[in-house]
């Protein structure tokens, strides 16, 4: 599982982000290719290798020989990212439409009509669609980013003079940690923002973590007191052979009826958890409750800790990162002389192999035949032992 960590030091662009990527390792003959498959015309990446602080950083610029119009999101999602790579596009298509959404609200448009220039200007294009392939190419699992670091004064833009930050960098950055400085400059744009508003996790990362390399971008500017650099750090979770890493997350509750625990568990489980188990409690002024603990992966925790919240009477979860480690394991079917029944098959670590029938196919079969369950079980049990010596 490989975890990019975002580190906006001296703020964050697309160009700085993208920059920042590319030293990290994608190529930029990559990004061409990408490129090539939207019609953005003539243009030139150039890349240079740039020191700041003594710290070899990238500097993106693209070159765009005719800009155009400015496009409306509406455009992008069909002309742009419409035929780009399905990962790469869908990528692109959230940060697209988060950053489409702050312009909508801060200027009272509707989303699918903001037509102006930070959304619509090519490099812009450019920088979401080079950032969300360079994730895609370097098999990016998770990002988390770092307190983003802000700027303040004023800056001039296509509507005229604007407060630093902007307004829709503020509006993207709703709930998201924050550096404020007294620099004058815009150290974050919106661009920058709408990538760590779309595709940063909150907090951070939960296990510990392999360095695996680190990529810097820097800016246009140079600040004497601050270093302008987008620092990107990837990193792996150490793996454990067969281990898992999940989320343990618990609640206690002492005012639900046995159904509702019933339909609480299903719907759990039809959130993406793993294991599901209620245990009886004695709880705060000795009433009898029940603990509720649902074992889920890393991708299903925000919607097992909705369902638990939404269909249960807690007011509040625990989670906490844990390890789990599984045998290896398959299914398979065989013939017994009452019709085919389900085996599920584990292998100890000392290579022993270990079968289980499939409960509710032996139940099946002994409701409708009208067969003793034990009777099915045999059946079962001597059909795995045959295969087994073939």
């Amino acid at each position: 599982m490989k975890i990019l960590i975002i580190d906006p030091i001296g703020g964050i662009s697309g160009d700085m982000l993208l920059g920042s990527l590319i030293q990290l390792g994608c190529p930029v003959k990559y990004l061409e290719e990408i490129y090539s498959l939207m019609p953005v015309g003539k243009f030139t990446i150039h890349v240079h290798e740039k020191s700041i602080n003594n710290i070899a950083a990238i500097d993106l610029k693209f070159e765009i020989g005719h800009e155009g119009s400015h496009r409306s999101f509406k455009q992008i999602k069909k002309d742009f990212i419409g035929k780009l790579p399905e990962e790469i596009r869908k990528k692109a298509l959230n940060i697209f439409t988060i950053l489409a959404q702050a312009e909508a609200s801060v200027h009272g448009v509707d989303v699918d009509d903001v037509h102006f220039h930070e959304l619509g200007a090519l490099d812009s294009i450019l920088d979401i669609t080079g950032i969300a392939a360079a994730l895609v190419h370097l098999e990016i699992d998770d990002v988390y980013s770092r307190a983003v670091s802000l700027g303040t004064g004023t800056t001039k833009s296509m509507h005229g003079i604007i407060p630093v930050p902007a307004p829709a960098t503020v509006k993207l950055l709703e709930g998201i940690p924050v550096r404020v400085t007294r620099i004058d400059a815009e150290l974050t744009t919106p661009t920058g923002a709408a990538v760590i508003s779309a595709l940063a996790k909150r907090g951070n990362p939960p296990f510990d973590l392999v360095l695996k390399g680190v990529g810097y971008g820097c800016g246009d500017r140079d600040i004497p007191s601050w270093p302008n650099l987008c620092r990107t750090i990837l990193c792996e979770v150490p793996s454990h052979g067969s281990d898992d890493l999940c989320y343990m997350v618990e609640t206690d509750v002492d005012d639900m009826t046995p159904e509702e625990y019933e339909s609480a568990t299903s719907r759990i489980f039809d959130a993406g958890a793993l294991d599901v188990s209620i245990t009886p409690r004695i709880m705060k002024k000795g009433r009898p409750g029940q603990g509720i603990k649902a074992l889920c992966s890393c991708d299903a925790l925000e919607d097992v800790l909705s369902a638990i919240l939404e269909h249960t009477t807690s007011i509040g979860v625990r989670y906490q990162a844990v390890s789990r480690r599984v045998l290896p394991r398959r299914e398979y079917t065989v013939e017994t002389i009452y019709g085919p029944i389900g085996v599920k098959e584990v292998i100890t670590p000392s290579g022993k192999k270990r079968s289980k029938p499939e409960f509710r196919d032996m139940h099946t079969i002994s409701q409708t035949e009208n067969i003793p369950l034990a009777d099915v079980r045999a059946a079962v049990e001597a059909a795995i032992k045959d295969q087994e010596k073939e």
